[in-house]
């Protein structure tokens, strides 16, 4: 039985600052190949984490967005970076927000778009960067998630869902 091919690395071919899409082309799978968590950061900052790559050791800080831009955003690390990770808990600060981490997104990726306008990834990232900064204007957060200030608009108003059922019942079909 001939033994398995080995997974080869990619980490070099890959920017500092780097963007893989989760699914499409495969790069993810290549990627995640030879690429092991080493840490979550874990509780509110559910989307980090702390990978290293099996074959030539390089550490990673891994944001994952799969809420509207199904990507996963990678920052090099020098091992100084990766050991203030372990033994601190000191992370660097590209990815320390969900809006940061769209930002990136906004600038390096492009935002899927959703059939159902009020998507429950919309309205939860919504509520995520409203917690995060109360002061976040709508325009901004259409910025974000590539829809318009208007849908965002329609998207925080508080839902009325008793009014929407009479307003079905009470609109004559055509």
């Amino acid at each position: 039985m001939p033994m398995p091919e080995a997974a080869t690395c990619i980490c070099a071919t890959l920017d500092d600052m780097a963007v893989v899409p989760m699914g499409g082309d495969g790069l993810d799978e290549r990627f995640f190949a030879t690429v092991d968590i080493v840490r979550w950061h874990g509780d509110v900052l559910w989307w980090l984490n702390l990978s290293r790559c099996t074959v030539c050791g390089q550490e990673w800080m891994i944001a994952q967005e799969e809420r509207i831009y199904d990507d996963h955003y990678l920052k090099r690390l020098s091992s100084a970076e990766a050991e203030a990770v372990v033994s601190a808990n000191v992370w660097p600060v590209e990815f320390l927000t969900y809006e940061a981490v769209l930002r990136f997104g906004q600038r390096h990726s492009k935002a899927f778009h959703f059939l159902d306008p009020r998507a429950g990834s919309l309205l939860w990232t919504i509520e995520d960067l409203r917690k995060a900064r109360p002061d976040i204007s709508a325009h901004e957060i259409g910025e974000l998630l590539g829809i318009s200030e208007a849908h965002v608009a329609r998207l925080m108003r508080p839902e009325r869902w008793h009014e929407r059922i009479v307003r079905k019942l009470t609109t004559p079909r055509l």
